[in-house]
């Protein structure tokens, strides 16, 4: 028999990040979030590490607010999860990126000149659910931002 070595889960997953410099300008960035894992205790109960609070969540899409070709910031921090269609977002300094289903953005632009975002396949094509987070996840999520900025450097 051939023992098939067990690969490990993952630990962190990468995802795409939009944040405000000092100076007000928005640039992407791709950061890691922890992967959650259910741990199983000895009698037999379990629980999840790894879980962070949400505050507040919506849906967006089908001739919403999802196509917003101005200027704008985030207004708060949170995810925007896309969950149909396809969607792109531009930074301040140009750069663009486009989000399918299952893609995650983490939205840490909460002031400057935020970010521009429009739907890829007509307005009712894309549906994107937005995540507020709850008490401390935003210092947790910037101090990933930091990791991330000082690892390109």
């Amino acid at each position: 028999m051939t023992h098939v070595p067990v690969k490990a889960p993952p630990t962190g997953w990468t995802v795409l990040c939009i944040h405000a410099l000092p100076d007000g300008q928005s640039r992407l960035v791709d950061i890691e979030l922890p992967v959650t894992r259910k741990v199983e205790n000895a009698d037999g109960s379990s629980h999840w590490e790894g879980i962070a609070p949400a505050r507040v969540w919506g849906l967006a899409g089908g001739g919403s607010t999802l196509g917003y070709s101005a200027w704008h910031t985030c207004g708060e921090a949170g995810l925007s999860i896309t969950l149909r269609g396809r969607w792109q977002i531009e930074a301040s300094d140009g750069e663009c990126r486009e989000l399918g289903p299952g893609d995650v953005l983490v939205m840490l632009d909460t002031s400057g000149q935020g970010h521009r975002s429009w739907p890829q396949e007509g307005e009712d094509a894309a549906m994107v659910m937005g995540i507020g987070f709850g008490e401390g996840v935003e210092a947790q999520m910037r101090a990933r931002l930091a990791h991330a900025l000082a690892a390109r450097d």
